[in-house]
């Protein structure tokens, strides 16, 4: 009796286990299925190679303006509102990547040397009060600046299908303003105003959609943005302040990445 109830208990748990054999099985071809290597482990390519990529900047502006209230010596009050407005820049980089060996967390690395242009404007107004005495005042500044930048970044890929990719990228940079053009003119608040420093050193992340094209050849368009800054002190996730507005660096860029045979150049 004791046995039989043991067998019945057991039936349950036997239906189970056999309709969970095809969802297994089927689980098992799905991770079976495998999109053919980025970067060939087997030898057939070289791990290294370089890269070329144009592109242009952004300098994005918040999206509501700013609204400031200063108290300036003892009879002097100050309200302004800021209205920044981003431009377009020039981008070229260039540089050397070194694909991982094992690219479970990283697929590979590059290292490279850019032109960044950031430019903008800001366009302000408010009111100045002192003592029974108010009245309005203007303002407004464009910006021009040109770096030399130095990047790092830790690249990881996800396959969507085929030779056809996401990228994600961590990396850091360090840029060097070698050219500076400022514009400026109407009232400015006293205090208010701040700019980058010459060399600027910023954490950020970039996210793209990459094509295998060739054995030889990837393009992978991408966005690109700071989301931290060591020098100057942070403002807000990496963004840089010009005149009374701050904004967010955006790169758009198109990389060429070029893989080398063993035996070619």
């Amino acid at each position: 009796c004791d046995g039989s109830s043991q067998l019945r208990a057991m039936k349950p748990l036997v239906l189970l286990c056999f309709s969970l054999v095809p969802t297994v099985l089927s689980a098992q071809g799905l991770m079976e299925r495998k999109h053919p290597d980025i970067f060939p482990l087997d030898g057939k390519m070289k791990r290294s190679g370089f890269f070329v990529g144009p592109g242009v900047t952004w300098t994005l502006a918040p999206f509501k303006d700013r609204e400031e209230h200063f108290d300036i010596g003892s009879d002097t009050i100050v309200d302004a509102v800021y209205h920044g407005i981003g431009k377009l820049g020039l981008y070229l980089e260039a540089g050397w990547f070194i694909s991982t060996r094992d690219p479970v967390i990283i697929d590979y690395w590059d290292f490279g040397l850019a032109y960044k242009q950031l430019k903008g404007r800001e366009e302000a107004e408010g009111s100045l009060a002192r003592g029974d005495s108010i009245g309005q005042w203007l303002s407004e500044g464009d910006f021009n600046d040109q770096h030399l930048t130095l990047a790092i970044n830790a690249n990881k890929l996800f396959c969507v299908r085929d030779y056809r990719f996401f990228q994600f990228s961590l990396g850091a940079n360090v840029d060097w303003r070698f050219g500076e053009g400022r514009d400026f003119a109407g009232f400015a608040v006293p205090g208010s105003q701040d700019f980058p420093p010459e060399f600027i050193g910023q954490a950020h992340a970039k996210l793209g959609f990459g094509f295998k094209l060739t054995q030889q050849l990837m393009i992978i368009p991408a966005i690109e943005t700071p989301f931290f800054s060591v020098m100057p002190e942070d403002q807000g996730f990496g963004r840089l302040q010009w005149f009374g507005t701050t904004y967010r660096p955006l790169v758009f860029s198109v990389r060429f990445l070029f893989l080398r045979y063993p035996n070619g150049w």
